[in-house]
């Protein structure tokens, strides 16, 4: 089912992927949420990262769907761990769709350690009650 879902989630995002378009610039519910996360994110402010996290959200892999980061332990360990390492690091959403509880950023990432350039990523966020309950990344391409 889990699959199921994300393959229709992508499906949706085709057309949108295709589209250079910035985020809008009135959030709904969700897209407040995923901009808060990006906000926290280039802040270095993890306490505030964790604000936009349930405690039992879960992470996982695409196109695996491999479990990797479950509960804020896990996801204070993730940023701690990305910020000590990539003290310049900072990422912009180059673009955005929301659907529902959905919602589907791909993200430039830049000054991350190793990288000899941007790297873009794309994610996929489930947020319900105010709070990101799932979460699902494709693997980082370099455009």
């Amino acid at each position: 089912m889990l699959l199921t879902r994300v393959g229709l989630i992508m499906l949706l995002a085709a057309p949108f992927l295709a589209a250079q378009s910035k985020p809008a610039a009135t959030a709904g519910p969700s897209e407040a949420v995923a901009q808060a996360l990006v906000e926290a994110f280039n802040a270095h402010d993890v306490e505030a990262i964790l604000k936009t996290y349930s405690r039992d959200s879960m992470a996982r892999r695409l196109p695996s769907g491999e479990a990797y980061i479950h509960g804020h332990p896990d996801i204070r360990k993730k940023f701690a761990t990305a910020f000590e390492k990539s003290p310049n690091v900072r990422v912009d959403v180059v673009q955005r769709m929301v659907h529902g509880d959905f919602v589907i950023d791909r993200e430039k990432i830049t000054g991350a350690a190793g990288s000899d350039g941007p790297q873009y990523g794309l994610v996929i966020y489930e947020i319900k009650d105010g709070l990101i309950q799932n979460e699902w990344y494709l693997p980082r391409a370099a455009r």
